[in-house]
């Protein structure tokens, strides 16, 4: 299952106009990511919950699909939480473990592991050795993998830090229990850990989060390693100069502007003489003559500052 239904509150204004898993990443959605490792698991049905923005959400998991994966949608009108979204998801799913993704995560992580370790009665967290405790929270394990604590961020882990990645088993016997109403997992995995049912399993692999405008613009950049991309339904004018930038669908570079490692997407065009640095340029809009903006946010409704 795919947990695609979040409000996005922390990518707002952006996810006003771009629901997050639907945001554009070097010509796929966000979600691709998670929705491969799924596959690559040989998860079927695949399952995607549904609240904001249902109808594009929708169109970005088809688009990252095969058409001929079987493919059921959870529509939630009231937003029912990281534990209510799978447990009212239940009647979609087969026997069995199943396998939950974050939508908003770009990864490539060897999943074999995890799912070995899977248990009837049990969740199982995939972890990653954790690269900034002061900005998320941290697991400790304890002996045979057993999840000992989850700290926030900031506090100090007694042994060895580590990530959750989003990706985690839950056994036949948890999804069973999970409510159908509004509900979060925390309280969930608190109940496992008291009764010593909730594990973690190191991974190997790389891992990227996109919970804000600048960590999008964080995560493309860092996928083109100083190299630029350019969509094919994307116009670049001769004279411009793109660096380390990206150039989504129906986006126009004019002669003369610059752009440096930057996100364009969804119709924005640049005119002649701009200059962009460390910006996300999203809609159906045109950014004037010589207008200069670094670390900013420009949307149809407006600029921001790129946090």
């Amino acid at each position: 299952m795919l947990l695609a239904a979040g409000r996005g509150e922390r990518m707002e204004p952006l996810s006003s106009l771009i629901p997050k898993p639907a945001l554009e990443v070097l010509g796929r959605p966000l979600l691709a990511s998670a929705l491969d490792h799924l596959l690559r698991a040989g998860c079927t049905p695949l399952v995607v919950n549904l609240h904001r923005h249902p109808e594009a959400v929708a169109a970005a998991v088809r688009a990252a699909l095969p058409p001929d994966v079987e493919l059921s949608f959870s529509h939630e009108p009231e937003l029912l939480g990281s534990a209510g979204g799978i447990g009212a998801a239940r009647r979609f799913f087969g026997a069995g473990a199943v396998l939950v993704a974050n939508a908003d995560i770009w990864a490539h992580l060897d999943l074999a592991p995890l799912l070995a370790a899977a248990r009837p009665d049990g969740a199982v967290l995939g972890l990653l050795s954790h690269p900034d405790p002061e900005r998320w929270s941290a697991v400790e394990l304890g002996e045979g993998g057993v999840v000992r604590r989850i700290v926030p961020a900031g506090v100090t882990t007694v042994g060895k830090p580590y990530l959750f990645t989003g990706f985690q088993v839950l056994g036949e016997g948890v999804v069973a229990r999970l409510p159908s109403h509004a509900a979060d997992m925390g309280p969930e995995w608190a109940e496992l850990m008291r009764r010593g049912s909730l594990y973690g399993v190191p991974l190997e692999g790389c891992w990227r989060e996109a919970g804000t405008p600048g960590s999008y613009r964080e995560l493309v950049t860092a996928l083109l390693a100083g190299a630029s991309w350019r969509h094919p339904e994307a116009q670049v004018a001769g004279g411009a100069e793109v660096r380390g930038s990206a150039v989504g669908a129906g986006c126009a570079v004019a002669a003369g502007a610059v752009v440096t490692d930057s996100i364009l997407t969804a119709g924005a065009r640049v005119a002649a003489g701009v200059r962009l640095e460390r910006c996300v340029a999203a809609g159906e809009m045109e950014i004037a003559a010589c207008y200069c903006g670094r670390d900013r946010l420009i949307l149809p409704r407006g600029e921001f500052a790129l946090a």
